[in-house]
Order: structure tokens, then C-alpha cells, then sequence
């Protein structure tokens, strides 16, 4: 993929392009409903063990603190690429509503009508005093004064210039302040790298036919399609560049990374096609999800999302189980045999309109999969993702460096997490 440079033709339409689709978006952090069970029994686990509550509390957490250590100043806050700022006037309600109100929290947006949005909603709120709107491109942006914390929130990868940006960032943040990020940080254009795609070839071959209708495309999927969102607008143009670029201009604080194939059933392409009130849907994402994370701890993929706080000096590090900064970043260069995932007969094309398509008795013969036939399916797929015939991979424990385990103990753990927790009943979540 070619990157757009700023000023070119390619750029400008990329911005019309982006502008378009987010002019009439009034919520653009809106999830199907199965995203908020991961949430719950997944997410939330992780961002206990460093210390916070929920997404929120951990930005809401570093603005109370600054604010409490500078009760007779005004704290210095940008958000970068605020959309209709959901999140800061969040912010800013919650501080106001325990008495706190010494914050400016000025929100970078190009979009005029989210920021039209943004202002009636900080009215509406009563917090209008403690926000201010400008428009501005992040790909050009120049902090014209310095700023106590600087917030991110899933506008990093809309971003071109990052480097440009990220210097913009460190030379505005005074010298104990704090760059707060909730991000994408996977391949480009949200799709899969190579080791990743055949874990999710896998997956998508055992699950039901009204599983695979995506939503965002209005199309039926057989087989997945490893999509490039980046090809109209901005959108993570430059995702997997993120985390590395960050890691070298700043030293990270509260740290976490997750996710990966589990991202395909959570968000709005095949997300919707998920009923968190079906016993049968929660036990996928539950068999889904303790695959996910045990394929990022032993290094297998990395994760797709970040959740942490970064810092212009050194600082202490808080972050979950080994999953680093170091471990989570994904080597570009990084190669795999190339990995082809068949199923025989595994369904028949839904005729018609495939939106209407429901579940059916093969489908759901096809999720309880007798485990013998999963398990060996997934060693054969999971071997030749880490490279096992192709003898690099390392025999020591998962490091920071993000090398894998054994191969055998890789796969015989991976076919283990995907056939022990079958259909049948829910629950029995181990912790991976």
C-alpha cells in the first residue's frame, strides 16, 4: 500500500473521502451488543490487573490526579482528533460532578460537523466552560503551547503523519506530562497479518452461515476476506506503524495490548450476527477469545489494540502478564509459509438475500465439530503459522522479544483451548 503525502491529490480526496463518511456518524463508538460480553469477561479482567476499572477510568484516572496536584492551576489538556468527543465531555462531566473544574481540555477535530456536535453536547452537558473546539488536520497540526496530557482516542490510525504528529506531541507535553492512548495497533487497514489470517480461516470454517453476512459491506462471505479498510479514507492507514513509532520518541507507563482474532465477531461487519443472549453465540466467543489469548501469550500473533499511557522521561511500567510494549509490537518483516485452510463441503452458498440467512442445523453441526477433527486441523494450522517446517522456531518460552514456545506444547495448547470448552454448556473460561 502507498501512502498518501499530504498536499497531493490522492491525499485531498482521501480527506473528502473521510469527512463524507463521518459528517452524519452521531455515535462513532457504537458496538453490537456481543462486544460488551468480551468486554466484560475479557477486557475488564485485563485492565484490573494494571490498575483501572474500564476504559474511561484509565483516562479519567490521570486527569483527577493532575488535577488534585495542581488545585490552583488550569490543567492543559489536547485531544487529539475528538470526533464528536463523547469521550472529553465524558471526561469533564465526571470531574465537574465531584467538584473538579480547574481543566481546559482542547479537542483537535477536522471534521466541522462532528465538531458542531461535540459543542451542543458539551452544552447540553454543562461542561461547555471546560472544552474548546478547534479544527485543525493532525497531519499538519503545530502545538502553539505546552500541555499537561495529551488524549488519543481511536484517531491515531486515521493518522498519515505520525512521526510529524508524535515529535508535534513530545515538544508540547510538559516535562512530567502524559501522551493517553486507546488505539488500533494491527496491520494496516485493519487486516490480518499471515499467521494471524490462517487462525481466522480456521475459526470462520467451523462457525454456522448466518455468522458470516457482514454488516459494514452488505455481503455474504463463504470464505473470508481479508479486507484493506484503508482504501478509501484514512482509515488505519498506518495502524501497525503506531506502537513502534511511540516506542521511539516516548517510554510507556500503564500498558495494554489485545486482541486479534476474536476483533472479527466483536465489531459492526459481523459483530450484529452475534446474540449475547444465545447460549450457543456466548460459547463461541468464549471458545474464540481463550484462543485469542493464548495465542498472543505464547507469541503466536500479536495484538490488534492499545490501551496506555506514554511519557517523555523514563517511568515505571505496569503492564499485563509479559505482553510488553516489546512483546506486542509485530515485526513487518516477520515471515510465514503461506497457509491455505479448507473445509470440504462445509456449506452451501446461501441462495438469495443473505441478510435474511438464519442458523441452521448444518451450521450448528459445524461449531460442535467433533474435537478430534478440530484439534488436528488446528496443530496442522498452527505448525505451519509458527514455522515449524521451516525449523525457525525458537524452542524457549514466549520473551520479550515476542519469539514463541516449543512447537509442540504451541499446538497441543491451541488444539486444547479450541476443543475443551465445546458447545454443549457455557462457562468454564480458564484463565490463559
Amino acid at each position: 500500500m502507498t501512502v498518501p503525502e499530504s498536499g497531493k491529490p490522492d491525499y485531498e480526496l482521501r480527506v473528502q473521502q473521510e469527512l463524507e463518511r463521518f459528517r452524519t456518524v452521531e455515535n462513532a463508538s457504537d458496538l453490537p451488543a456481543i462486544y460488551q460480553l468480551w468486554h466484560e469477561r475479557y477486557l475488564e479482567p485485563k485492565l484490573r490487573a494494571i490498575g483501572f476499572v474500564s476504559v474511561d477510568d484509565f483516562f479519567r484516572a490521570s486527569l483527577a490526579e493532575r488535577c488534585a496536584d495542581h488545585p490552583d492551576s488550569t490543567v492543559a489538556v489536547v485531544a487529539l482528533g475528538s470526533g464528536n468527543a463523547e469521550l472529553e465531555i465524558g471526561l469533564a462531566a465526571s470531574l465537574a460532578a465531584g467538584g473538579t473544574t480547574n481543566v481546559e481540555i482542547t479537542c483537535l477535530e477536522l471534521n466541522e460537523a462532528m465538531i458542531e456536535r461535540a459543542a451542543a453536547a458539551a452544552r447540553s452537558a454543562g461542561v461547555e466552560s471546560m472544552l474548546s473546539f478547534r479544527r485543525a488536520d493532525l497531519n499538519t497540526w503545530t502545538a502553539e503551547r505546552r500541555y499537561d496530557l495529551a488524549l488519543a482516542s481511536h484517531s491515531l490510525h486515521h493518522v498519515v503523519e505520525l512521526e510529524r504528529l508524535f515529535d508535534q506531541v513530545r515538544l508540547a507535553l510538559q516535562p512530567d506530562g502524559r501522551f493517553l492512548i486507546n488505539d488500533m495497533i494491527g496491520r494496516n487497514g485493519h487486516m490480518r497479518w499471515p499467521e494471524a489470517l490462517a487462525l481466522v480461516q480456521l475459526v470462520w470454517a467451523t462457525t454456522p452461515q448466518h455468522y458470516r453476512y457482514n454488516h459494514q459491506l452488505s455481503r455474504y462471505e463463504e470464505l473470508y476476506e481479508n479486507w484493506d479498510c484503508s482504501t478509501e479514507g484514512f482509515e488505519g492507514i498506518r495502524a501497525q506503524d503506531i506502537l513502534p513509532l511511540l516506542l521511539e520518541r516516548f517510554h510507556p507507563g500503564e500498558f495494554l495490548a489485545f486482541a486479534n482474532v476474536v476483533d472479527l465477531f466483536l465489531d459492526r461487519a459481523f459483530g450484529h450476527n452475534l446474540d449475547p443472549l444465545s447460549e450457543a453465540d456466548r460459547v463461541f466467543i468464549d471458545r474464540v477469545a481463550q484462543l485469542d489469548d493464548l495465542c498472543i501469550d505464547l507469541g503466536v500473533v500479536k495484538p490488534t489494540h492499545m490501551i496506555a499511557s506514554f511519557c517523555t522521561a523514563p517511568t515505571e511500567q505496569r503492564f499485563y502478564r509479559h505482553w510488553s510494549p516489546a512483546f506486542c509490537v509485530r515485526d513487518p518483516e516477520r515471515s510465514f509459509p503461506t497457509v491455505t485452510v479448507t473445509v470440504a463441503g462445509a456449506h452451501e452458498t446461501v441462495p438469495g438475500d443473505a441478510s435474511k440467512a438464519g442458523p441452521d442445523d448444518a451450521g450448528q453441526q459445524q461449531v460442535a465439530r467433533p474435537a478430534r477433527r478440530l484439534a488436528a486441523r488446528l496443530k496442522r494450522v498452527a505448525a505451519a503459522v509458527l514455522g515449524r517446517t521451516a525449523g525457525g522456531v525458537s524452542s524457549s518460552t514466549a520473551t520479550d522479544a515476542g519469539s514463541p514456545g516449543p512447537p509442540r506444547a504451541v499446538t497441543r495448547a491451541l488444539a486444547t483451548v479450541w476443543h475443551t470448552n465445546r458447545p454443549e454448556q457455557e462457562g468454564g473460561r480458564r484463565p490463559v
